[in-house]
């Protein structure tokens, strides 16, 4: 059984050292609940709309802040999950990094899908990494990336059994919020959890509604509109029972050489 925490936090932007001694505080709360994983919103440890100062708040992925929450996660068992801007060959990236139980970097997602005004200041990401767990295969997405079937389509097919969601979604996109993360879940049967943020950032409100949700595409947990932790014990394992009962076996029924002749053809949309 896999027990997971959302951290629906507000951050202060531009101000890392006061969010990673918030991380830091969270993890220590987290060992005394028996936490495997804890997941932060997106670009928690700076902020969200840090625009033109993410050359001066980025890091490298073996920088002073991820470096502090391997040290305390070591100490604690409890792994992390935390968003970040990093900063490696010149490039920006919105990336997460998934620090394992025993304090080791298992690896990072980059945003592959950047909203907006994002593409003036990140480089987007060009793999979908999955990172294999004692619990099972877990892969990682952000905000704008879950308005994107093919993203949790190409985790399920390879092999994923949770999509955990790095969130920055504000007002007023909260019914675009569940029915994405729902829709996810459902169409591939596999597990789903976000965090979001909560709270004001210059004018933007993020609204929180963080949610553990089944392969049924069913809320197991969901969070209000300010600060929160909510956890949840999933096991991942059911996902097996799911696609075995259910009769849409959507991945199963895919037609993928169909979906493939179509694109190689003269008349596909390209």
């Amino acid at each position: 059984m896999l027990t997971i925490a959302l951290a629906q936090l507000k951050g202060v932007l531009f101000e890392t050292t006061f969010n990673l001694n918030r991380v830091l505080s969270m993890i220590e709360q987290s060992k005394e609940k028996n936490i495997d994983y804890i997941l932060f919103p997106e670009l928690f440890l700076s902020g969200f709309l840090i625009q033109d100062k993410v050359k001066e708040l980025a890091e490298p992925v073996n920088g002073t802040s991820i470096r502090a929450i391997q040290h305390k996660v070591k100490e604690t068992g409890v792994g992390v999950i935390i968003g970040f801007p990093e900063y490696e060959n010149n490039c920006y990236y919105n990336s997460a990094a998934f620090i394992e139980k025993d304090g080791s970097l298992k690896g990072v997602y980059r945003k592959t899908h950047l909203f907006d005004k994002e593409k003036q200041f990140f480089t987007p990401g060009e793999e979908f990494p999955i990172f294999h767990t004692s619990f099972g295969n877990i892969a990682l997405m952000m905000t704008f990336d879950v308005e994107f079937p093919e993203v949790s389509r190409i985790y399920a097919m390879e092999g994923a059994d949770l999509l955990l969601v790095l969130n920055a979604h504000s007002v007023p996109y909260e019914p675009h919020q569940e029915l994405f993360l729902r829709a996810r879940a459902l169409e591939n049967q596999l597990f789903l959890a976000a965090a979001n943020k909560v709270g004001l950032e210059k004018t933007t409100l993020f609204f929180g509604e963080s949610a553990v949700i089944s392969p049924e595409g069913h809320f197991i947990a969901k969070a209000g509109n300010n600060e929160e932790m909510i956890v949840a014990s999933i096991d991942l394992s059911d996902i097996h029972k799911t696609r075995e009962e259910q009769p849409m076996k959507y991945l199963t029924n895919r037609r993928g050489q169909l979906y493939t002749s179509y694109f190689n053809s003269p008349h596909a949309i390209k």
